[in-house]
């Protein structure tokens, strides 16, 4: 499934680290939009993953993947939204080994 939106998110699986760890940049085009265009547009962003997720039935594959990335997205809009986030900078999050972080693997391939 392909999530449309300001954010590039990639993943580093490292088979010999217990983690992975998720690689997340801001598009250049998002980056280029003054603050209050890129405060509506995360905003679309999170409105349209909650409805994404709302479609998937609960055992859809790509659901928990989906719930993490809503999770992050949502976390970050805040300090996006005060200006606090440097667009420019890569954001890495650190994740384990489990059924979710391998939904989200799966998510992110397709």
């Amino acid at each position: 499934m392909l999530i449309e939106g300001p954010l590039k998110i990639g993943v580093l699986d490292q088979p010999e680290m217990p983690g992975r760890e998720l690689h997340i940049d801001f598009t250049p085009e998002f980056i280029a939009l003054d603050a209050q265009a890129q405060g509506q547009q995360f905003q679309d962003y999170l409105k349209s993953l909650h409805e994404g997720i709302a479609k998937l039935a609960e055992d859809d594959p790509n659901r928990a993947g989906m719930l993490i990335v809503q999770q992050i997205s949502e976390q970050l809009f805040p300090h996006l939204a005060s200006g606090d986030l440097e667009l420019n900078e890569t954001i890495v999050v650190e994740m384990g080994r489990d059924a979710s972080s391998a939904s989200l693997m799966n998510l992110l391939s397709l």
